[in-house]
């Protein structure tokens, strides 16, 4: 049975439809694009957090509000926002800024879990204070596209990528094959198909690391640094903490 895509760190939110007041960042317009670019759910979750986040800080000036917004739209799961929220979080805890509840509600945590989980994510980025114990199930990321995925075939085999978080991953027969590169993190994914050339064969550049990698173990790629392993199966692709190792 596929099971439909999410991420862990989502199962047990209560969202609620919060207010968003006029500041001198256009939050509603924040909301709008979050929703267009990413889902009506990345969507409510940014306006969940972004309104908590902004109600704890009823004297935030311009720059403190668009460190929370970056926050909770990072924590809503558009990862683009990811580098800008992660700087932005460890100079406010560096410099006393904006404010300790502020930060904690933009990304639907305690007070006392912020700094831990700036301090996860130095070393992974799928570090989150309630995801740490060896072998757990981080995020379930693809689907068959006749429901709510985007494969037409089952992804076959994957490879870690060249940076962090990310990974090759191969769908369909060698007719048939398509290659789609998959970045994610704690929070989010994007997941892309690698382009073809004009007869139909398979990105280039992804060829060669298939042939490079030579006997890699069908449906198994681990990313090292990033702190996940991912595997795949029927329609889906999983990622999880790592085991631990002898």
């Amino acid at each position: 049975m596929t099971q439909r895509p999410r991420h862990l760190v989502n199962e047990t939110l209560e969202l609620t439809d919060e207010a968003l007041p006029e500041t001198t960042v256009d939050l509603e317009l924040s909301a709008t694009r979050i929703q267009e670019r990413h889902g009506e759910a990345a969507g409510a979750r940014y306006r969940h957090f972004v309104g908590r986040a902004v109600a704890a800080a009823p004297d935030a000036d311009r720059d403190d509000l668009l460190t929370l917004a970056a926050l909770a739209a990072w924590r809503s799961g558009a990862l683009a926002f990811r580098t800008d929220a992660l700087r932005r979080l460890d100079l406010a805890l560096a410099h006393e800024r904006t404010g300790l509840p502020a930060l904690a509600a933009a990304l639907g945590l305690g007070e006392g879990g912020v700094a831990p989980f700036a301090a996860l994510q130095l070393n992974s980025r799928f570090g989150w204070p309630g995801l740490h114990a060896p072998g757990e199930l981080l995020a379930v990321i693809g689907g068959f596209r006749g429901l709510y995925g985007p494969w037409l075939a089952p992804p076959v085999a994957a490879l870690a990528g060249d940076r962090p978080g990310s990974f090759l991953i191969r769908t369909g027969s060698a007719a048939t094959a398509e290659d789609w590169l998959l970045t994610a993190d704690v929070f989010g994914h994007t997941l892309v198909r690698l382009a073809t050339d004009e007869q139909g064969n398979v990105d280039a550049a992804a060829d060669a690391r298939w042939s490079a990698a030579c006997d890699t173990a069908q449906g198994l790629a681990e990313t090292g640094a990033a702190g996940a392993v991912l595997t795949v199966r029927a329609y889906t692709a999983q990622l999880w903490t790592p085991e631990e190792r002898p």
